[in-house]
């Protein structure tokens, strides 16, 4: 009898089954094409190629260090000489107040041009060099040369000596501003490597989410299966009513799974979606690589030098300590008395008509002009670059405040800034030193709980399997049946929860040991281009 039964459900189950695959209706390969272009298949590498292009975060601190290589050539724009010319045409016309004005109206023009270049000298001082030219006319019978023309190329040095002496005086914001740059440099890579280590982290939770929608899946068909199953058993009179309300209620628990799991699924995609600025993206993210068990031989000691001489917050660290220096020396410096050294060099030149008046024997004779030497503005200019008529000085200027208070404020304050920055440093130091101790621990202990669970879900499948068989021949309940599925399917989710952790463990391993750029071809030129 029970050989009869055993033949009728499994008459009946095939009977299903065959039913099911002919009522299955076959996918349209138009409609295949069409749920083909709703799905953007990526891989995580071309993930993160669409991160570095796209992320508004990492855009912003581009700019920054664009507007950080603009602060270093303003800062090294005080070096570029400046030329100033300068014209200017007088004319005045007054009233003569005597008789030896020489005219009824005192008519004169004057007439200038003047060049100067302007230098800042790397010790502090200023170089200035003038080029005059002087043109000087008037209708007074007195004057000898009319019109007179004067020429002249002075050398002018102002050097201070005590305070503000010195190239680290005079380039402390070219200094502070070049290492800037790299600390804005350093940031932007810091972006980077943080960037990556983020789509890391949201492309392997988007894929634990799909695999564990797929485990709810297969767990949903095992439950409908052994529904159909109990179904046929109850109505060939083999099995109780209540094995159906089971398998029901398995059923509807695994379709509230199911709908969990994919809602899961739309919060990993939409938070990719948002690190990869694709928001409106209408397409479907399917992630394409799984995660993988690569072994990384742990060396605390070899991870730390790495860690220490690669990072960029270490980096960042040490340029903010090598400003606060610049900044003590310099206020060092601003203690000093202003002593000023100033000096002239300086030819001259002379041209014009020269005239030649006939002989009077008394100041009321007039005067009349027998003839002219004439000399142009040419022939003035050469006796200046002949060095004909040499003229110096030199002095010196000493300022002495009677009280240097806010001098002595600024350096307190430069040292205290120093003493935070090497404390930084050190902090820096031994967050290095405990992070890279802990992404071992969890490196060692991530990779143990994978293999663990990986073995605890190949024993949950082989429990899963001998209960189905005991069920088949009557030894085991349907909720039997079901706990080993709810066993199998947490071992399952647990295995590849573990196998995510472990990805996301090598991915901050990455990170802290700052690999990014290497592991993954990025080139930093192609963020900073300066």
């Amino acid at each position: 009898m029970k050989k009869i039964i055993s033949l009728l459900i499994l008459f009946a189950l095939l009977s299903g089954s065959i039913a099911l695959a002919q009522a299955k209706p076959k996918p349209q390969p138009e409609a295949r094409q069409q749920e083909e272009a709703k799905i953007k298949k990526m891989a995580l590498k071309e993930a993160i190629f669409y991160a570095l292009k796209n992320n508004l975060d990492l855009q912003i601190q581009v700019i920054d260090t664009e507007n950080a290589w603009n602060s270093l050539r303003i800062s090294d724009s005080i070096f570029v000489p400046n030329l100033n010319i300068n014209f200017n045409n007088r004319e005045t016309n007054t009233p003569a107040s005597g008789f030896l004005d020489g005219a009824e109206i005192n008519k004169s023009e004057n007439l200038s041009l003047d060049l100067t270049l302007t230098q800042k000298l790397a010790l502090g001082g200023d170089l200035n060099i003038t080029l005059s030219n002087n043109r000087y006319e008037s209708n007074s019978a007195w004057s000898n040369v009319n019109p007179a023309i004067n020429s002249s190329l002075t050398f002018s040095l102002n050097q201070p000596l005590l305070k503000g002496f010195g190239t680290l005086a005079t380039k402390r914001d070219i200094y502070i501003s070049a290492n800037n740059l790299k600390i804005s440099k350093y940031r932007l890579k810091q972006q980077v490597m943080e960037l990556v280590y983020q789509v890391e982290n949201a492309y392997w939770n988007l894929v634990y989410a799909y695999q564990s929608l797929d485990t709810w899946k297969m767990s949903l068909k095992r439950s409908q299966d052994l529904l159909k199953q109990n179904r046929i058993k109850v109505k060939v009179g083999a099995a109780a009513r209540i094995d159906i309300l089971d398998a029901e209620a398995g059923v509807a628990s695994d379709e509230s799974s199911l709908l969990v799991a994919d809602q899961t699924i739309q919060d990993a995609e939409e938070d990719l979606k948002k690190i990869l600025n694709m928001s409106t993206l209408e397409q479907t993210i399917t992630p394409t690589d799984r995660p993988e068990v690569k072994k990384i031989e742990a060396d605390l000691n070899a991870f730390l030098l790495e860690a220490l001489e690669n990072r960029p917050d270490v980096h960042q660290a040490k340029l903010e300590l090598k400003n606060y220096k610049i900044d003590v020396k310099y206020y060092r410096n601003q203690m000093l008395p202003d002593l000023q050294l100033t000096a002239q060099y300086w030819t001259t030149g002379q041209g014009g008509d020269k005239l030649i008046f006939a002989p009077t024997t008394s100041i009321f004779d007039p005067r009349i002009v027998i003839g002219v030497v004439e000399k142009d503005v040419w022939a003035s200019m050469k006796d200046v670059f002949s060095n004909l008529f040499k003229n110096y000085s030199i002095g010196l200027s000493l300022n002495v405040p009677l009280s240097n208070k806010r001098e002595r404020a600024e350096l307190a304050r430069a040292k205290l800034n120093l003493k935070s920055a090497f404390l930084k440093l050190k902090n820096t130091e031994n967050t290095v030193y405990s992070e890279v101790k802990k992404a071992i621990k969890s490196l060692e202990s991530n990779l143990k709980l994978v293999e663990a669970r990986k073995i605890s879900m190949k024993l949950e499948d082989r429990k899963l399997k001998a209960e189905e068989k005991k069920l088949s021949v009557g030894l085991v309940s349907n909720y039997d049946v079901i706990q080993k599925q709810r066993d199998f399917i947490n071992a399952q989710t647990n295995h590849l929860g573990a196998l995510r952790d472990y990805s996301m463990t090598i991915a901050d391993i990455t990170k802290k040991l700052a690999r990014t750029f290497t592991i993954y071809d990025i080139k930093f030129s192609d963020f900073s281009k300066k």
